[in-house]
């Protein structure tokens, strides 16, 4: 599977108006279009839920150029979510594009964009947020990684792919230090691992800077040999941070490939750091496994 390369106006009526004045969200369409004040998004629910009628859910942010549009109707990463159980969620770029840090972009705050969808789906659809992970490629993963920065507690896990900081690379990230598995290509040139500069100006940051600045300390220095996992995609080669202290997870998986993304990628993360889903009990309360 490979998404389009990835890099329209932000609601300024969100801005102007408070928030107790404006209009309630339209429902979502039959497609799966929904809208929030600051932008919209797209959702694939799975064919069956959890026994408390609970799911999972996917965040997957598109790249510089692609649309929620086109992310949900990826049949593989479609297909990936399916076999999960869990729901596809696709927020929308404005300009097709991700306004983090450092970003060329300049159309809204992300930070502000996601909280929003985040709480539309949570009173839509009856997602677990104890079971969300975020996703992105290209654009969309540096995006991912801003988020495991500033919002570490909302999500479960995050799977950035071909994507890190840019500069300058934030001094520090809120607590706590979340679970991230990042993939990467040796031969990417458009985002390569030392990142590089753009005609615009802006720059790429370096992914080792990025792995450092997301736990501090001697243990992104010291990589465990490569792990192996009983239905790992072919041609990953993954190593984990240790002596980072705490249960987070930090793994790095490499391919000798460019800039493209999996969707086996995508499931291989959910499997490494997600929570187990809760099952019934014998007397029909929730535990977990």
């Amino acid at each position: 599977m490979r998404f389009g390369l990835s890099w329209a106006l932000a609601a300024l009526f969100a801005a102007l108006v408070p928030a107790s004045a404006q209009a309630p969200a339209a429902p979502c369409s039959a497609d799966g279009a929904c809208t929030v004040a600051s932008g919209g998004y797209r959702i694939v629910l799975p064919p069956s839920s959890a026994a408390d009628g609970k799911i999972g859910a996917i965040f997957f942010f598109h790249g510089y150029g692609g649309s929620a549009g086109e992310t949900v109707s990826d049949a593989n990463l479609t297909a990936v979510a399916h076999r999960l159980g869990v729901a596809l969620i696709a927020p929308d770029g404005l300009d097709r594009s991700w306004s983090f840090p450092g970003s060329p972009s300049r159309n809204r705050d992300e930070f502000s964009f996601v909280t929003q969808v985040l709480e539309d789906v949570m009173a839509r659809f009856h997602v677990d947020p104890r079971r969300i992970m975020a996703s992105g490629f290209s654009q969309g993963g540096s995006m991912v990684w801003y988020l495991a920065c500033r919002m570490p507690q909302r999500f479960a896990a995050f799977a950035p792919i071909a994507g890190d900081f840019w500069q300058p690379v934030p001094e520090s990230c809120a607590g706590p230090r979340p679970n991230l598995i990042h993939f990467h290509g040796l031969a990417d040139t458009t985002i390569p691992l030392a990142g590089r500069v753009l005609r615009s100006g802006a720059r790429q940051g370096d992914l080792f800077r990025s792995l450092a600045v997301l736990a501090p300390g001697s243990c992104t220095a010291s990589w465990e040999a490569d792990v192996r996992k009983a239905g790992q995609p072919e041609g990953l080669a993954c190593r984990r941070a240790r002596g980072c202290g705490g249960d987070a997870l930090l793994e790095l998986c490499l391919h000798a490939g460019g800039h493209f993304v999996d969707a086996a990628w995508v499931e291989r993360a959910w499997h490494a750091a997600m929570p187990a889903a809760p099952v019934l009990a014998h007397g029909g309360g929730l535990t977990s496994p």
